[in-house]
């Protein structure tokens, strides 16, 4: 008898190769339809549109579909990993069945029988932090470092000024390669700026052509995700006329528009990070020396 119910068990538990494909399949194929549906979004709806920045603005480690994808199923989402990963951190779910959603990634590439270099994209499920018994670890910085870190290995000359032209906190002379900053004791203001004139500088940088027109919108939001995700207190002016933009764009574009909005935010963000990290480092030193 113990034989048989072994075996039973064991049988029903059996892996399915074709089904496991075809659950794959489904999941890829719904992920794609839910990006399209965002990216249709995106052209009449600035409440979505915001959504999104503040979704990319926590997770600007993951692509722009893979945010829209976040901001359609769970745009409260913290953190993210596989059940795999959470069970291998020990850390418990509150329910036998927690919520899940799909995101998408590379698979591993290889070499098809045309020569060619494929990268497949495979769909995969994950889980937030707040269907887990665990707390999400919440890290707050001084104002004040946020600001040196903003203009930790600045890629250009800083000079403070006592004021600009049309009354303006900061900035960036294309023409001289200058950042000037004024005198100023609004610090989300000074940080709000700073960002802004920043992330011009990131785009001329990443098209490597000084001669490029300045997208001031782009950089309004690039602008905007920096200040969200370091808790500085923001206004975002730039989504409808995006929104209008975009409406007159395909999908594709639109996409590859907000990638590029990503790689500023993530190349201005990797220097603020290193930067705070050895601050945090640091401090800790000093508290374990005390």
């Amino acid at each position: 008898m113990i034989d048989e119910i072994i075996s039973n068990n064991a049988s029903n538990k059996s892996y399915d190769k074709e089904a496991y494909k075809l659950k794959k399949k489904e999941q890829k194929d719904k992920a794609y339809k839910i990006i399209d549906e965002a990216l249709e979004e995106l052209k009449n709806n600035p409440s979505f549109f915001k959504k999104y920045m503040d979704v990319q603005s926590r997770f600007d480690m993951y692509t722009p579909r893979n945010a829209l994808l976040i901001t359609k199923q769970m745009p409260e989402a913290k953190q993210l990993k596989t059940r795999n990963d959470w069970r291998e951190l020990k850390v418990s779910f509150k329910t036998l069945k927690p919520k899940t959603m799909i995101i998408i990634e590379p698979g591993e590439t290889y070499i098809n029988k045309n020569g060619e270099e494929i990268t497949p994209i495979n769909a995969k499920e994950v889980i937030d932090i707040s269907e887990t018994n665990s707390k999400p670890n919440i890290k707050s910085y001084d104002k004040k470092f946020i600001l040196q870190a903003l203009l930790h290995e600045c890629p250009v000359t800083i000079k403070a000024v006592d004021s600009l032209e049309n009354n303006k906190v900061c900035e960036w002379n294309k023409e001289d390669n200058v950042l000037y900053i004024c005198r100023n004791d609004d610090a989300d203001l000074i940080i709000k700026s700073v960002a802004t004139e920043l992330a011009k500088v990131g785009f001329v940088e990443n098209n490597h052509d000084i001669d490029i027109d300045i997208d001031n919108e782009k950089a309004d939001c690039v602008s905007y995700m920096i200040c969200k995700k370091y808790g500085i207190d923001a206004s975002i002016n730039s989504i409808d006329n995006l929104c209008s933009k975009y409406s007159n764009m395909e999908n594709p574009d639109i996409a590859n528009d907000l990638t590029s909005m990503k790689e500023v935010l993530l190349d201005i963000n990797n220097r603020m990070s290193n930067y705070l990290d050895e601050k945090r480092r640091e401090v800790t030193n000093k508290e374990q020396e005390r």
